[in-house]
């Protein structure tokens, strides 16, 4: 508007009328309401159809679902193939149900495809499964549990061969038991023990009394008196003074083993230990 000359010189009492043009070029008092504040007429959004934003970028722009459950219902859905090189798609939750029929995706390749199972117990229900052959060159199974129980019927693979198999043995069955003689003083045989199935035993004699004590082990196809003999001849026996422990070891194979002691009519104690595995 001109810039006309004031001539209320009172500053407290001093006024302006704002004016602005319409679109058709006329000027028109700036509308207020009646507390003095300007007016402004609705506002109208209209509805988008075939909204058509630039590209997003996963380097630039990200999307935040503050919801905690999401539905989506697509038809036809397309987007574009997805890369495990920039790709990711993360789940929170801790159960994740997936339906699906025939369902078909590119074959997986141990050079770029994994499968991580977070869970610590892992159920797979298949029937007439049919996967390719796998090599030991390429392919590997890992079992994280520390017990594995493999239930099978009709269990077939293919001969095994001292070329390319090998059954690695991480562990023997071990036995022990024990018995002791306090002031005996006669001779016999005690401690009758089956050792057929053993590959390795021992007895271990303890000579805990005041009098030397001889020990022999004897060996029998059957537990029968008239068939035990001196595993080494009578020649093979072994004296133990007060205090001192020896260990017996057969020198040949049958299926019985006993340990024989001679006290030489004096009061003797010892303990004797057996020990074996398969």
């Amino acid at each position: 508007m001109p810039n006309h000359l004031v001539f209320n010189n009172i500053a407290s009492q001093l006024q302006a009328q704002i004016s602005g043009q319409d679109s058709n070029g006329i000027v028109r008092k700036i509308l207020t309401d009646s507390d003095g504040r300007l007016q402004i007429g609705p506002v109208t959004v209209a509805a988008a159809e075939t909204l058509d934003i630039r590209p997003l970028s996963g380097a630039t722009d990200s999307i935040m679902i503050a919801n905690t459950e999401v539905t989506i219902t697509a038809q036809g859905l397309d987007i574009r193939n997805l890369s495990g090189t920039t790709d990711s798609v993360m789940i929170a939750n801790t159960v994740v149900t997936v339906a699906a029929e025939t369902l078909d995706i590119r074959p997986l390749s141990g050079a770029t495809d994994s499968v991580m199972i977070a869970n610590t117990e892992v159920t797979i229900t298949a029937e007439d499964l049919d996967i390719r052959n796998l090599s030991g060159t390429t392919d590997s199974v890992m079992i994280a549990n520390t017990i594995v129980t493999v239930t099978a019927e009709a269990f077939d693979i293919r001969p095994l061969s001292a070329a390319t198999d090998s059954i690695n043995l991480s562990g023997r069955l071990f036995t022990e038991s024990n018995m002791a003689l306090d002031s005996v003083t006669d001779s016999g045989a005690i401690f009758v023990q089956n050792t057929s199935e053993n590959s390795m035993y021992s007895f271990f004699v303890y000579n805990t009394g005041s009098n030397t004590l001889t020990v022999a082990l004897q060996i029998s196809p059957i537990d029968d008196d008239e068939y035990y003999l001196f595993d080494g001849g009578i020649e093979s026996s072994v004296a133990l003074a007060p205090g001192d422990k020896t260990v017996l070891v057969a020198e040949k194979y049958l299926k019985y083993t006993r340990l024989f002691y001679d006290t030489g009519g004096e009061a003797c104690t010892f303990v004797v230990y057996y020990n074996a595995h398969v």
